[in-house]
């Protein structure tokens, strides 16, 4: 399998967002490096599942039968179809725990949400 240029951009963008994710303390910002990761895994698998020259599944001349390397697989096209969607549910979970951590500690930062809930478990536990 050759690399094109096309598969260097997202294993890049990953890895940025990667980076991102491990070193942020804002909970949005974490939610976006997440979102950002899932892009750039769907872009991945996008551009292996299409290359230049490849012709699409539904044969319309019965030619290309000759030749199946020259035939696009369907299968990673359906695959992030499938991860799109589930992206956007996951997102939509983490927005709707994001709301409900914000409303009741108001902030949005990891060290000091810990802080928070570790206070609130000594206080149970006295």
């Amino acid at each position: 399998m050759d690399i094109y240029l096309l598969d260097i951009f997202p294993i890049i963008l990953f890895f940025i967002s990667f980076y991102g994710l491990i070193t942020t303390s804002n909970i949005i910002k974490t939610i976006v490096f997440i979102m950002l990761m899932q892009t750039s895994v769907i872009m991945f698998w996008l551009g292996v599942g299409s290359r230049l020259g490849i012709v699409p599944p539904i044969i319309g001349d019965i030619a290309y039968l000759e030749y199946p390397d020259v035939i696009a697989d369907p299968l990673p096209q359906a695959l992030m179809l499938t991860a799109i969607i589930i992206g956007i549910a996951v997102t939509a979970v983490n927005i709707t725990m994001l709301n409900s951590l914000f409303k009741r500690h108001t902030t949005v930062n990891w060290k000091s949400l810990q802080e928070l809930v570790q206070g609130e478990e000594s206080q149970y536990e006295s």
